[in-house]
Parts: structure tokens; C-alpha cells; sequence
């Protein structure tokens, strides 16, 4: 079959289902960002020599090529996002809060044959926010592969965050919860790894602790040199569809500290610690406590991701409903 991927990016996440899809497909692949005509009218031609458009995120970006794809007849899957299904009006985060936004991203997922969670969170949103039959949608969960590291390696008492910081991620991936706990933890290294958008003291408005990092954004190979060091991964996000950067930290044995926010706590079970709160004292008693544990504890997180969200899961979930349209 032939298979127009649309994303923003090539995210880990992203790349992943690329690899996947490839295995029995050809596939090409369209970054979108914002609207260009003569590019639009490239990926028109694109589309109409495939079968099947798989749109990464239901932007209203994907909205002009998805109406074709169906114009076309051709089969579309749209995987979502966290933005999308959200609703958080105290953060301003999330499609289904404007009324606008809601319609084109239920325009999108109309259109589409076949809508795929990540998560059983991000899968009770999906129908609740958006109003989408659940007959629709297909859950399946990211999978990751086995990582290969020198675990000789001794952990050491560093807390670190993995994500690209910006005016939106700044409280909703709980980056500022991050700054003030190191703040208030100046014999503990905090390190952050991500592109930096924002000038970084000047949104927090005085000098950052001396004892936090931020790095900007390195290859996955010398992120997980960082990750396989440190002892604590910490999130503490508004909001998570899945939560693949503390999946992926989990790994390389780190010890997951997460906020009680949607699809995190099903991503780290009984590993790690889940707060209540953001509270600075919380986490901060949370990056302690965490800090404290064995590093037996590092060992069954990764063995969590392995067992419960395996790369093989996932491809055989994804390939099973190209079949199905496929056959339809």
C-alpha cells in the first residue's frame, strides 16, 4: 500500500511508526507547519497517487489535505495528540476548550476511518471532549525497543527533564515546577535537556539556581549518556497523551517522579512516585524520597516499559489496522 504520513515533525514518536509502517509499506512522508500553496499542491499529487493518509496530530494545518484525501476516497488515519482531546482552560491548553478549534479537529476526525489513541486516558478524553463513537477509535499504546547501555555506569543523585522549552510548555510540561525545585534543592544537580525557545532567566524573572542546567537539545545518543547517569527523571506536566519522554528515561533505569496527570500515571504504575500536587514542597520531598530508593528500582521501571509497552505491541497494533482498511 501506499501511505502519505502528515506531521509537524519527526518526533521520536512519530519516527517510530514511520519505521513501523515501512516494514510493509511504502510510505512518504510531509512535514507540515503552516499553509503553502505550491506545497499543498505538491502533497495533493502526493495523495492522489496513495491509498491511505496517516496524519500524525489533528491540526487545523492537516484539515485542507484530509477534506482531498476523502474527496479522493482514499483511507485516512488520524493518530492524536494531547492537544486535541484537552481541555484545560486554567492553563489554556487544549483544542476541545474553543469552540472553534473543537469543530476542526471533529471536522478531521470525522472524515477519518479509523482515530488511534496512545492511551487509555488519552482514548476517555477522545469521547468525552470530542464526542466521537468509541467504535472509531483504536487504543494502542507507544512502544519502545529495547536499548542497549553501558549500565557499568553508577546512577548519581541528578534530577533531569528531557523536553523543548517555549512560552506553552513552560507550565503545562511543569518546566517551571522543575526550576523551582531546583531551587529549593541546591545540593542536587538538575539538569534539563531540550530546545530552548524562550530566554529561560528572563521567563523565570531572577537568576536561576546555580545547580540547574540547561543543556539545549542533543542527539538521542549522548541524551541517553545523560539518562543512563542520572537516578531521577522528573514531569510534572499539566497534561500527557502518553508521557514518551518519561517512558524512554524509564529505560535507562531512571526512577520516574510524575504528576497525577492524565496518561502519566498509567505510563509509571506503581514505579517511581506520583504527586498529588505540584506544590514545591511535594516535589521536592518526591525528588528525596526518590532520590533515596535503591537502584533496584531504576531496573523494574525499565522492566515496566519492556513488558507493558513493548515496540512489537505497537506494530502489530498499527500494521492490523492498515490490513483491516486495507481489505475494506
Amino acid at each position: 500500500m501506499n501511505i502519505l504520513l502528515l506531521s509537524p515533525d519527526l518526533s521520536s514518536f512519530v519516527a517510530r511508526d514511520l519505521k513501523i509502517l515501512r516494514e510493509r509499506h511504502n510510505v512518504v512522508v510531509r512535514f507540515i507547519h503552516h499553509v503553502n500553496l505550491f506545497r499543498f499542491l505538491g502533497d495533493v499529487h502526493t495523495l492522489w497517487k496513495s491509498d491511505l493518509l496517516f496524519v500524525w496530530f489533528a491540526s487545523g494545518f492537516a484539515l485542507p489535505l484530509v477534506i482531498v484525501a476523502r474527496v479522493l476516497g482514499k483511507r485516512i488515519v488520524t493518530v492524536i495528540g494531547g492537544y486535541e482531546a484537552a481541555n484545560e482552560p486554567e492553563i489554556g491548553y487544549g483544542s476541545a476548550r474553543s469552540p472553534l478549534l473543537r469543530t476542526l479537529v471533529r471536522w478531521i476526525l470525522t472524515l477519518s476511518d479509523k482515530i488511534l489513541a496512545v492511551s487509555h486516558s488519552s482514548e476517555l478524553l477522545i469521547q468525552r471532549n470530542l464526542a466521537v463513537a468509541s467504535n472509531k477509535i483504536r487504543m494502542v499504546h507507544h512502544g519502545f525497543e529495547h536499548i542497549s547501555f553501558d549500565s557499568d555506569y553508577p546512577k548519581t543523585p541528578k534530577a533531569i527533564n528531557v523536553g523543548q522549552v517555549s512560552d506553552e510548555t513552560w507550565k503545562t510540561k511543569g518546566i517551571y515546577d522543575f526550576v523551582l525545585a531546583a531551587e529549593q534543592m541546591r545540593d542536587i544537580q538538575f539538569i534539563h535537556i531540550g530546545s530552548l525557545r524562550i530566554n529561560v532567566t528572563a521567563k523565570f524573572g531572577r537568576p536561576l539556581p546555580p545547580n540547574l542546567t540547561f543543556i539545549g537539545q542533543v542527539p538521542f545518543e549522548q541524551l541517553g549518556q545523560y539518562l543512563s547517569t542520572t537516578k531521577v527523571y522528573v514531569q510534572l506536566s499539566r497534561h500527557e497523551s502518553f508521557g514518551c519522554s518519561v517512558a524512554e528515561a524509564m529505560l535507562f533505569r531512571c526512577i520516574p517522579v510524575v504528576s497525577n496527570a492524565a496518561a502519566l500515571p498509567e505510563v509509571v504504575g506503581d514505579c517511581g512516585i506520583i504527586i498529588e500536587s505540584r506544590e514545591t514542597s511535594q516535589v521536592v520531598d518526591a525528588v528525596r524520597r526518590a532520590l533515596a530508593m535503591p537502584d533496584t528500582e531504576g531496573e523494574r521501571a525499565r522492566q515496566r516499559i519492556l513488558t507493558h509497552f513493548p515496540y512489537e505491541r505497537r506494530r502489530d497494533g498499527l500494521l492490523q489496522i492498515i490490513d483491516e482498511l486495507g481489505a475494506t
